[in-house]
């Protein structure tokens, strides 16, 4: 049986070698992630609880059908002799059921994505700063625009609004179509 570590030294620790899965990235990049079953066990020794789980399940612009959640997670600890701390964190999480097919356990997955992010926030040891590495740097790259060709349909439309002085729809036509102006 391994030695139970106070509160102190758990904030102060980093992520246990051998826990941590990887993932690829849409961007091909490898990323970390704590397995929830092994995350509870981290959180055990700070005796923790979760509230006010809520969820909304909502299609995205392309129909998808997707979650967002979000939940409150409470830590008590000891800090001295004889006082005990609470602390609660905040953690959501939101993604389309395409990407975790064939899991149909969707509110299951959130809640426990919830919960990485929570703890996220109390320590390295629970993964703060797990993949800091490959997080975009801010600067922005610049992704060629491509524009599909309009049908003649479009193109009446978009006569349309020129005729109407209708600003709205022909700016957003121009957005999505290569629409010669000439």
């Amino acid at each position: 049986m391994t030695e139970q570590k106070t509160a102190e030294e758990i904030f102060k620790a980093d992520v246990p070698e051998g826990i941590c899965g990887e993932v690829k990235t849409n961007t091909g990049q490898i990323a970390s992630f704590i397995p929830i079953l092994e995350l509870e066990y981290m959180l055990d020794p700070l005796k923790w609880s979760t509230r006010n789980f809520q969820y909304q399940i909502f299609k995205d612009g392309y129909a998808n059908l997707c979650v967002a959640a979000s939940l409150e997670l409470t830590i008590s600890y000891i800090e001295s002799e004889a006082e005990l701390k609470f602390r609660t964190f905040v953690g959501a999480c939101n993604f389309s059921f395409k990407s975790i097919e064939p899991n149909t356990h969707f509110l299951a997955t959130a809640k426990s994505e919830c919960i990485k992010n929570a703890a996220s926030d109390i320590a390295k040891y629970f993964g703060r700063g797990l993949n800091n590495d490959i997080v975009p740097t801010g600067e922005k790259q610049e992704k060629p625009v491509v524009k599909s060709k309009p049908d003649v349909k479009i193109m009446k439309q978009f006569a349309t609004a020129v005729a109407a002085g209708d600003e709205a729809t022909i700016t957003l036509l121009t957005n999505i179509y290569d629409i010669k102006t000439d």
